[in-house]
């Protein structure tokens, strides 16, 4: 599903990637670990196409992405990628159902279908209460849950996460961390995730231990 080859990056004189060689199976629950620096969100955002990539190659279901033009790019990333970051990048003026909706409607679908996609991402993940609520209305918990029905609405093949429960309490980002986990094995969806958590990272298939830009 995702192949890195020879991935080099570096930001003017500092290399941060050094020659990233990796291979991500279609359905497989990987973590990134490492330290503060080592790399980590700088490789999640050259995988997930947010970043240009400057040296090596990066496939994503059959695809090289690295010469793709950006509308292509947009329309890759939209369709096959879903994204949890650690700051649920709610939009404030939009109803929790509206933000759930907006990459479905971006991605051209109508807005009945898209509409009850969300209403059903709701139920699943026992929001249903909360859909008209705006984000300043919802807990941390509640927020960070509807990013992750958000990352769901297009069906991606891929869901990346750059420490999805970094700003919960320990509740919520157990109850996150067993939500992710369901979702990975129940809907077959490749999910890399990048974290700190310890708990979290021992309920991956694999974990990916980077060190000075570096896969140890």
């Amino acid at each position: 599903m995702i192949k890195a080859s020879n991935l080099y990056y570096s930001y003017g004189k500092i290399n941060v990637l050094n020659d990233i060689n990796l291979e991500i199976k279609k359905g497989e629950f990987v973590c990134i670990v490492g330290d503060s620096g080592a790399g980590k969100t700088t490789l999640l955002q050259l995988l997930g196409t947010l970043e240009r990539i400057q040296k090596g190659t990066v496939e994503i279901n059959g695809t090289i992405i690295n010469n793709l033009k950006s509308n292509k790019l947009a329309h890759l990333r939209n369709k096959e990628i879903g994204f949890i970051f650690q700051f649920h990048n709610l939009l404030s003026e939009f109803t929790a159902l509206e933000n759930i909706m907006l990459p479905g409607l971006i991605n051209g679908n109508s807005n009945k279908e898209v509409k009850e996609k969300a209403i059903k991402l709701l139920n699943e993940l026992k929001l249903s209460k909360r859909s008209n609520h705006y984000p300043d209305e919802l807990s941390g918990g509640e927020k960070q849950r509807i990013a992750v029905a958000r990352s769901l609405i297009n069906s991606p093949s891929i869901i990346f996460a750059d420490e999805p429960s970094g700003n919960l309490d320990s509740k919520s980002a157990n109850d996150l961390h067993k939500l992710l986990h369901f979702l990975n094995k129940k809907n077959k969806q490749t999910l890399v995730v990048i974290t700190h958590n310890n708990k979290l990272a021992e309920q991956a298939d694999r974990i990916i231990k980077i060190q000075d830009g570096k896969i140890i």
